[in-house]
């Protein structure tokens, strides 16, 4: 046995312990699952056994889930079916012994590790532990049980939107939902598991009733009680996840087919349907993209390339109360960060706090947590006008008006105030970090983190190496992206850097088709179509008109062989300059879209004579991967494996696609030069494929 999984026998009570050696966390791969089984197996066999408490020894958590490299390697639906049995038949062993099993939870417990806990007959989580079934995000579903185990311990309705959404719950709100029996501080999480299980071994009557009770009322009876609700229940489901996936997911509504029908049928029975239709969806061409985005996001948390030590940052301070800097700052205080936020004006610094003090509230309402979360997170942060306050941070975000005379007049006051360690970054879309550094007293301690609007929400944060950046000021702004809850990308210092050079190219092409005549509403529908989460004039008008126009003449400028055009700078000259004015290309009434401005439409000119086609999307497309292979070619960024991550979580570009390179890749990069060598006699030299397309049959790899 590789020791796994220890457990001690005291007064009748096996303390059972999960514990993967070599690791900082407990991955259910094949031998550890074996050992489980073996565990289960001795407990029953041990007639001195009268109840058992399983825990994790891992302070990260319980058990964050399967083994991904598993799935990945999966090449045929009976070796995906096999394995899905395996772990149905193990977890099944554990719900089958005769005497109690408590699972404590703490920290993490994602995927099969929730499976597992519901294969145990009562559960206790810690107050701040996270329990999810996030299997969709990989394109596929639980398969060692869980659409069958869920719906039959808690409500059809709360299963089906954990199932289908993979959300986590926090140990308070599995408390509330009956998921967990009950809830405490991670501190009193063992004492709290034995003493619950000594209760439920005298008389387990009152804890099912509680569990119950919790999952009664009019509204179960209603829709989960009679066939005609629990139809209802479904079509509704179904209806929001055509809404929410269009159609791109095969997961989501395979699950949800695979729970109606197991419902009609016994445990055993749901079981099977379960292990078949897991085999058969772990070869969708979605699962393996997802599987691939999973594994973007795992690289980036490593920093390849850089081998410097990050610096620690006890103390942060943002300059700047506006959007972006509430934002910067609400994160760092998220995240445990002392923080001091300054701005000239204290009526901004007043509503950058009460902004944030309505975040935080809102965030703790939705965890279901007490008034005193969102004080402790709003009392990490400073607000102040005083330059002086910023002496001793570690770490000085500035994010200023986007002109480089602003930056480096705020640099010149507050770089003389630091320790010699301590580290700046400018939040900058477009400016050059290296042109900032020259004004800089130490420029190796300077470099750019470009977070993305808005900050709270938008994963993405690009690491930004100037001319002189230092390596262990990159690495440290590289970890303190980490510390956030960030996926960041190290990107060179040109204009654009990433993520904005491919999009507004993508923009750019879009303005040039709607002057040629396609209608630019049709243009935005091809474009969500094809699974973008909005068009490229619905985007114009969420970045703002005038900003898009600013950007576009920055990077047209900065590469001559792009054609600017006329029709965004048009655009911004107006008053309509998108969502923040209440009009764009699009009508807003608040949060919703209503409608095209026909107005703005008429006034640029656009007449829209032909609808748009499949080609005039895969103009844009493809003249956004031209741009990708030359960023690699000019080594904006080290690999495709950068470039997917950038646009999968900078803008969105379609997980289930697995990225720009991914896609280039599965449509066939010779072709792909063949269809830009012809855009490129009938549309100029920005379609010229780049050497680097020229010179490869894939993004990965030369097979």
């Amino acid at each position: 046995m590789a020791n796994f999984i220890t457990h001690t026998l005291a007064d009748g009570i096996a303390q059972v312990r999960l514990d993967a050696p070599d690791s900082r966390v407990n991955i259910l791969n094949a031998d550890f699952l074996r050992e489980l089984e073996q565990t289960a197996e001795m407990l029953a066999a041990d007639n001195e056994v009268r109840g058992v408490v399983v825990s994790s020894a891992k302070e990260a958590g319980f058990i964050a889930g399967a083994d991904i490299g598993q799935i990945a390697a999966v090449a045929d639906a009976a070796e995906g079916e096999r394995l899905a049995r395996e772990g149905q038949r193990i977890f099944e062993r554990w719900a089958q012994l005769p005497f109690p099993v408590v699972a404590a939870v703490h920290g993490h417990c994602m995927g099969g590790g929730t499976e597992f806990i519901l294969a145990c007959h009562y559960r206790i989580a810690a107050e701040q532990a996270s329990i999810a079934l996030p299997e969709v995000k990989l394109g596929l579903f639980p398969g060692f049980g869980g659409t069958q185990r869920l719906p039959r311990l808690i409500s059809l309705e709360k299963s089906l939107d954990l199932i289908l959404t993979g959300r986590s719950l926090s140990g308070i709100q599995a408390l509330n939902l009956g998921l967990a029996d009950e809830c405490v501080t991670a501190a009193g999480l063992a004492e709290a598991a034995l003493a619950l299980l000594r209760r439920v071994i005298v008389d387990p009557k009152p804890v099912l009733k509680k569990r119950r009770d919790k999952n009664s009322g009019w509204r179960i009876w209603l829709l989960e009680k009679n066939p005609l609700g629990r139809a209802f229940l479904f079509h509704q489901a179904r209806k929001k996840l055509q809404a929410r996936t269009g159609g791109h997911y095969p997961a989501p509504l395979k699950a949800l087919e695979v729970i109606r029908q197991g419902l009609e049928r016994d445990l055993p029975a749901g079981l099977d349907l379960e292990a078949r239709e897991l085999g058969r969806i772990l070869l969708t061409p979605a699962c393996k993209n997802l599987v691939h985005v999973y594994h973007l996001n795992q690289r980036a948390k490593k920093a390849p390339g850089l081998d410097a030590q990050p610096l620690p940052v006890r103390r942060a301070a943002v300059i700047g109360g506006g959007v972006m800097g509430r934002g910067i700052a609400g994160l760092l205080a998220a995240q445990g960060v002392p923080v001091v936020l300054r701005d000239l004006k204290e009526d901004i610094i007043s509503a950058a706090l009460d902004d944030l003090r309505g975040r935080f509230e809102r965030q703790a309402r939705k965890k279901q947590q007490g008034s005193d979360a969102a004080a402790e997170k709003l009392a990490r942060i400073q607000g102040t006008t005083r330059l002086e306050d910023l002496a001793d941070a570690d770490l000085v975000i500035e994010a200023v008006l986007e002109k480089m005379p602003v930056k480096q007049a705020v640099l010149a006051e507050v770089e003389p105030l630091l320790a010699d360690t301590a580290v700046l970054a400018t939040n900058t879309s477009a400016l050059s970090v290296s042109e900032l550094q020259h004004s800089a007293q130490r420029p190796g301690n300077l470099g750019g983190l470009h977070f993305f609007n808005p900050a709270e929400k938008m994963p993405l944060v690009e690491v930004i190496r100037g001319a002189a950046t230092s390596e262990q000021t990159l690495a440290t702004l590289f970890s303190a992206a980490l510390k956030l809850g960030k996926t960041p990308i190290v990107v060179a210092d040109r204009p654009g850097f990433l993520v904005n050079r491919l999009l507004m190219a993508y923009l750019n092409e879009a303005c040039l088709i709607a002057q040629g005549g396609v209608d630019w509403l049709n243009l935005d529908v091809r474009a969500t179509g094809f699974g973008l989460p909005m068009g490229p004039f619905r985007l114009m008008d969420e970045v703002g008109l005038d900003i898009a126009a600013e950007v576009g003449t920055t990077l047209c400028a900065a590469f001559d062989y792009l054609e600017k055009s006329s029709l965004l700078h048009q655009a911004a000259a107006q008053p309509d300059l998108g969502r923040k004015t209440g009009r764009g290309f699009y009508r807003y009434q608040g949060e919703r879209t209503i409608g095209r401005n026909q107005a703005l439409a008429q006034l640029l000119g656009l007449h829209g004579t032909r609808g748009a086609t499949r080609a005039d999307l895969r103009r844009m497309l493809l003249l956004m991967i031209n741009e990708a292979a030359r960023c690699l070619e000019e080594g904006v960024v080290a690999a495709p494996e950068d470039v997917d991550t950038g646009m999968i979580f900078g803008t969105g570009f379609p997980p289930f696609l697995g990225g720009t390179c991914r896609w280039a890749d599965s449509q066939g990069l010779p072709s792909l030069v063949r269809e830009l060598e012809k855009l490129a006699a009938a549309h100029g030299r920005r379609f010229a494929p780049a050497a680097w397309l020229r010179d490869r049959e894939r993004f990965y790899g030369e097979g």
